[in-house]
């Protein structure tokens, strides 16, 4: 009998094949294969797991006999209520454990969830360009379309309101929004969330709210948070990740925050792909939010804004090769290059093979981020000023 030639291209799922692959993997990955690079690029803290949560696992790994077995679908029953609970007090209403909220692993699987239930073929999600790099895929994934609403480059990344109103039609089922924002670092103020908070309202599409460094702003900032819209409540969903806060990322553990009946539509897509996230990783969760200690209560937030002044103090060095906005939360900062003449792909790609430093091309942000690189700077100190010593001596070259 002959054999059938088998071509399994042509098989896969079209939802898969219209989404590329993820620009932080690939450089990371390729990053991994040149001897000696050193990584601006991933958002990972330098800083350990805090010393309080690992020891605190550690006990309870020698003691809990229910750490190595599934939880609960939705999470443990304890760190849900936690979570209703803070949501509560910042919101100034009641939130339901059982009905709002769900522990996931990480954030992007909030997000993920979030996306598959509530977009379908033909709906419109509205997105900020430059913004977070998975946004995209993962509206594409579920069939919907991402429409790029481009932040004011020369404006400290800030929002064009008109824009974002003409950018809404019937189509529209989500808006995202990422406050502080990665890769930015722009925060959102009032005046922004109140005409997010009215458009919604409007029209009645959800706002999903990304919520992973909602803890980092600096200069003694407050950020605005969207709980305290009632007009959205019924609307309003957020997404939040213990990775950054808590110098977690390897453990992937967060929360999804949604309205009932999002939630129970949510929760059959996290049941099907994941059951629960990881049980050890929601008892370390816990633990970072029951067991805090006093004696530190700036943590990570004093480490970054140490760190951010070292950056934006070696950037300087480099003013004739690069421009930025000052980041006034999270960790990263999106750096114009001043070589019009190659694209953000070809020049990430330099950078490492030629200076041996990993940063995300800014195309892969959005088309807003082409002719941008995005540095993070959670690596350590020593870290970000031997890159910069390294891209010293190569922008020499350029």
């Amino acid at each position: 009998m002959a054999k059938t030639s088998f071509d399994a291209q042509k098989l896969l799922a079209k939802r898969v094949l219209r989404i590329g692959d993820s620009a932080i993997r690939k450089m990371m990955t390729t990053g991994h294969k040149v001897a000696g690079a050193i990584s601006l690029a991933q958002g990972i803290p330098d800083a350990k797991t805090p010393l309080y949560i690992r020891e605190g696992i550690t006990e309870l790994l020698k003691e809990n006999d229910k750490i190595g077995k599934y939880s609960l679908g939705p999470g443990l029953p304890e760190l849900r209520q936690i979570v209703a609970d803070t949501i509560s007090k910042k919101g100034n209403f009641s939130v339901d454990p059982d009905k709002n909220v769900c522990i996931t692993a990480g954030a992007i699987e909030a997000l993920a969830i979030t996306i598959s239930s509530i977009v379908d073929e033909g709906d419109e999600a509205i997105l900020f360009d430059p913004g977070y790099p998975p946004y995209i895929p993962q509206v594409v994934f579920s069939g919907g379309t991402p429409v790029l609403v481009p932040l004011q480059a020369e404006n400290g990344w800030k929002i064009d309101l008109k824009k974002l109103q003409a950018a809404v039609t019937p189509k529209t089922k989500a808006l995202i929004v990422c406050n502080p924002s990665n890769p930015t670092g722009m925060v959102m103020g009032k005046e922004e969330l109140d005409a997010i908070a009215a458009l919604a309202a409007e029209h009645g599409f959800f706002v999903i709210a990304d919520l992973t460094y909602e803890f980092l702003v600096y200069d003694k900032g407050k950020i605005p948070t969207l709980l305290a819209y009632p007009e959205i409540r019924d609307r309003l969903i957020i997404c939040y990740s213990f990775s950054k806060e808590f110098s977690m990322t390897g453990w992937r553990a967060g929360y999804l925050y949604a309205p009932e009946k999002v939630l129970e539509q949510a929760l059959k897509v996290h049941d099907e792909f994941l059951l629960c996230a990881p049980t050890p990783s929601q008892y370390a969760a816990l633990v970072a939010l029951t067991k805090k200690p006093n004696d530190d209560p700036e943590g990570l937030h004093a480490e970054m804004a140490t760190k951010r002044e070292l950056i934006c103090e070696r950037l300087d060095r480099l003013g004739d090769l690069f421009s930025y906005t000052k980041p006034r939360g999270a960790y990263y900062i999106l750096a114009k290059y001043k070589k019009p003449d190659i694209d953000s792909w070809a020049f990430a790609m330099r950078m490492l093979n030629e200076a041996k430093v990993i940063v995300i091309p800014g195309v892969a942000c959005g088309s807003q981020g082409e002719g941008h690189v995005r540095f993070s700077y959670g690596a350590s100190k020593e870290k970000i000023h031997e890159a910069f010593d390294r891209i010293e001596a190569w922008a020499k070259t350029l």
